[in-house]
């Protein structure tokens, strides 16, 4: 029997669907491929955290959660998934020295924010980001799978992903991505969430709601596409800016995720009564 069909057939994790979603996203955006990956690319290093993650033995992966408190138990897989990411990114030179990172960063002021250490360079027109902590409790192989939906709706500002930082003392694996600067036009009003709602429409994306410890809670700024169980939220007027000159609207740094059994998504969807496409078709035995 396949590996893969028997995590599923026991509820238990296994590799997210998101070809399947990219695929479908690349039809309708009509984008023909993924833009933003660098020499390396962000689904090269999903690929590698995900066989990491998935090479622990068939008792030791856990059951896939059904609530939210439940996601730690996504912990231990997500140790191994960097590990396994780390030691390749070590044995084939894609790491930076941290303190070259620090040094730019604290320059700067220490900027950042829910989930990345940032600093801007003139130099490049683009803003290098530091992931340091997975919010909604996401996994590295989740942030790596939310880099590239981004690049798939939101071409403009697509990541790039750089290198990895490793501490040296714990190990501990960080991506360096980057960002093209987005020339924010200050003189016209805030982006109004009517003219997300209708650029996401365009996209494919419903307007939802989503909800804080059981209230709906307006402020998630949420889009929903059925079809592929694609989410994404925190579409606020500081995410959703128009640019300078041309009037466009450009999506920065939105949140965006996989419903699939056993997610952060798919629970969130699942609180307000919807339901999240079915898992790939499995493999016939």
């Amino acid at each position: 029997m396949c590996r893969l069909r028997q995590l599923r057939l026991q509820n238990r994790y296994a590799a997210h669907p998101v070809e399947n979603s990219l695929h479908a996203l690349r039809d309708f955006t009509g984008h023909p491929s993924e833009v933003g990956d660098g020499s390396l690319g962000f689904e090269s290093a999903e690929i590698l955290y995900r066989a990491g993650a998935q090479g622990l033995p068939l008792p030791q992966i856990p059951q896939l959660p059904q609530s939210l408190p439940e996601l730690s138990r996504l912990t231990a897989l997500d140790l191994v998934g960097r590990k396994y990411l780390r030691l390749w990114a070590e044995a084939n030179g894609a790491t930076i020295d941290p303190a070259e990172f620090e040094k730019r960063w604290h320059a700067q002021g220490g900027l950042h924010g829910a989930e990345h250490h940032v600093y801007h360079d003139e130099t490049q027109g683009r803003w290098f980001k530091r992931y340091y902590f997975g919010v909604n409790s996401g996994t590295l192989g989740e942030y790596l799978s939310r880099m590239r939906l981004h690049a798939m709706l939101f071409p403009a500002t697509a990541y790039r992903l750089e290198c990895f930082a490793i501490n040296a003392k714990s190990k501990a694996l960080a991506p360096i991505v980057s960002q093209p600067h987005v020339e924010v036009d200050i003189d016209q009003p805030p982006v109004s969430r009517k003219e997300t709602s209708a650029a996401m429409a365009l996209l494919g994306f419903e307007s939802i709601q989503l909800k804080y410890n059981g209230v709906v809670d307006d402020g998630y700024f949420a889009y929903y596409h059925a079809p592929t169980g694609v989410l994404a939220h925190d579409l606020h007027d500081e995410n959703v800016v128009r640019m300078a000159n041309t009037g466009e609207l450009a999506v920065i740094d939105p949140y965006i995720s996989l419903a699939r059994r056993g997610t952060w998504a798919a629970l969130k969807v699942a609180e307000i009564g919807l339901r999240t496409p079915d898992d790939d078709p499995l493999p016939v035995a």
